[in-house]
């Protein structure tokens, strides 16, 4: 399966899977299956004000009708736009649409995704998007290509319980009171590089313990004559007693 870099906020690059066609297929699935209930519910909701309206669908303003319908024609859009790159569907397989560089889309990106998906899905039934996907290797439909991105399978979060520390280690004593500066989102950047190892050559993952940890160091505003490895477990445990207590 392909990989694609992603640059984090600590200048750290996460390997990220990219999103399998079976992921892809059953996302837009679940996604029509709600605007199909979405469209059945605006059903109802036109014959409610058809009878407000004299009892008439003649009656019935047309600019109104055309408003209840336009988020079924803008879903995607709408959705990788205000979603982060995901419509729900998405969400619910924990994929996610990035440029190919591993930097965020821009609306120019989402808007030639949009614009090319029926090509790609709806008047082919898939079959373009699925055979573009298949040779070019990088997941890349028509849309993709157009606007220079694919779909990757996002790393599932860090629970906090994950990690946590025993609770009869009441002797443990923080290294780091400057923890209390990070986010989960940082800490989740740590779990993934320590994870990253089976992923990598030793020299690479030096490497990227090395970047993790000067990123994490300025974010905290600490200097550690610690090792890489033994810097960032030490992180990750202080914060997690912290937020346990």
């Amino acid at each position: 399966m392909e990989n694609i870099g992603i640059e984090t906020t600590q200048n750290v690059d996460i390997q990220y899977n990219i999103a399998s066609i079976g992921d892809r297929v059953l996302a837009q699935i679940i996604d029509m299956l709600i605007l199909f209930g979405y469209g059945f519910a605006m059903i109802f909701v036109v014959l409610f004000l058809g009878d407000t309206f004299s009892g008439s669908l003649i009656y019935f303003p047309t600019a109104t009708f055309i408003i209840l319908y336009l988020p079924f024609f803008f879903y995607d859009l709408l959705c990788e736009i205000f979603l982060n790159g995901q419509s729900m569907g998405k969400k619910i397989l924990k994929i996610k649409v990035v440029k190919i560089d591993g930097s965020q889309p821009g609306l120019g990106s989402y808007f030639l995704r949009w614009l090319l998906k029926p090509i790609d899905v709806f008047f082919t039934y898939g079959s373009v998007g699925i055979i573009t996907m298949l040779i070019n290797g990088k997941g890349q439909r028509l849309g993709d290509l157009a606007g220079n991105t694919t779909v990757i399978k996002l790393k599932q979060e860090v629970k906090l319980e994950e990690i946590m520390i025993p609770t009869t280690i009441q002797s443990y004593e923080v290294k780091f009171p400057q923890v209390s500066l990070l986010s989960d989102k940082d800490i989740q950047v740590i779990k993934d590089v320590l994870n990253h190892r089976k992923n990598t050559d030793a020299v690479s993952y030096q490497n990227i313990l090395e970047k993790a940890k000067v990123g994490i160091s300025n974010k905290m505003g600490v200097q550690s004559e610690m090792n890489a490895l033994f810097f960032l477990d030490t992180v990750i445990k202080d914060y997690t007693y912290l937020n346990s207590n």
